[in-house]
């Protein structure tokens, strides 16, 4: 899901169809809905999780919540999500975001950011003694 809102930067359609896929994708690959936010974090952190309660099921979603008139960005996860995806991996996530967003690497910078988290947050395979490697 692409949340946008007030002056942020403006998407254009073919950039829209790209992040929603990138977040059907993120979901293929792990099991949690994922959403972007591009709009105002008046409150910084405390905008992000407001944001992120208000998801279809926020126990099991992953929000990447980007103000760019503050430059400031955050990840905001479910409970069932910090089971699997650490806070290690989500600054790893910011990170590679912020480089790419100060290139003005929109879309390139939430795909990275989102199948890093994605590939993270991947239950690890169990391999069984009776099933062929």
């Amino acid at each position: 899901m692409l949340v946008e809102t007030g002056e942020q930067p403006t998407l254009s359609g073919s950039e829209r169809r790209d992040i929603e896929r990138i977040v059907e994708v993120a979901h293929e690959i792990c099991g949690y809905e994922f959403a972007v936010y591009l709009g105002f974090l008046d409150n910084g952190r405390e905008s992000a999780v407001a944001v992120h309660a208000g998801l279809h099921r926020p126990e099991s979603a992953v929000l990447v919540a980007i103000d760019a008139a503050a430059r400031s960005m955050d990840i905001v996860t479910g409970e069932r999500v910090r089971r699997t995806l650490t806070d290690r991996a989500c600054e790893f996530a910011l990170l590679t975001l912020r480089s790419s967003l100060q290139a003005d690497q929109w879309v390139a910078g939430i795909r990275d950011c989102v199948m890093l988290l994605a590939e993270q947050a991947r239950a690890p395979r169990t391999l069984h003694l009776d099933e062929p490697a």
